[in-house]
């Protein structure tokens, strides 16, 4: 998998987020997008994910024959701070649902280690709403673990987490990369910048 951003733009009315982005993310990379608030960071994630379109350039995914971007969010994953989780569910049933939308099998032995693994533990199986913002990480990296696509959208994965769940992140991205999974991450954390081979400064 193949990621080229070709003179990507986003404009909303008069306001210019950003213009002539252009960059090349291959599979088994890591690429950091950094920028003050307000830059664009999340929008160039949606931009990519094909949940939002840009007013200028284009993105194109290579060696699926990923033609438009209704066929791109089936290839990735997106983690970020305005992702919500189904809150009347418990984590367990938000994993179990996700898995099935994307037509993944997953047994309860598997779900119940993913909890484990992702510090949620006994949590799990409790409803969404009853979670902490930190809880509420958690899960959301559960999910793209279970989900594993070949593009991963970052947005600030550490937001909101202690020490223990930053670590978490780093073995995530990590094990993304070992799996040729294309990685892009957007971050202001000079932690996390050093996880990528190279950056797009917004």
């Amino acid at each position: 998998m193949r990621i080229v951003l070709d003179k990507v733009g986003k404009r909303y009315g008069d306001k210019l987020l950003f213009s002539d982005i252009s960059a090349e993310i291959a599979g088994g990379q890591c690429v950091a997008v950094t920028g003050c608030n307000g830059s664009g960071k999340s929008t160039l994630l949606k931009i990519i994910a094909g949940l939002i379109r840009p007013s200028g350039g284009s993105v194109c995914f290579s060696g699926d024959n990923i033609l438009d971007s209704g066929q791109r969010r089936d290839y990735t994953g997106l983690v970020s701070p305005d992702m919500a989780m189904y809150s009347a569910l418990s984590g367990v049933e938000n994993i179990v649902f996700w898995a099935k939308m994307r037509k993944i099998a997953c047994s309860q032995a598997e779900v119940a280690e993913l909890c484990r693994q992702f510090g949620l533990g006994e949590a799990g199986r409790e409803r969404v709403n009853t979670y902490s913002t930190g809880m509420c990480q958690r899960l959301k990296l559960a999910v793209i673990k279970v989900i594993n696509p070949p593009v991963w959208l970052l947005d600030e994965p550490s937001s909101n987490l202690d020490g223990n769940g930053k670590i978490l992140v780093k073995e995530l991205i990590a094990s993304a990369m070992k799996q040729n999974a294309a990685v892009i991450l957007a971050t202001n954390e000079e932690e996390e910048v050093l996880y990528a081979s190279s950056k797009i400064k917004l």
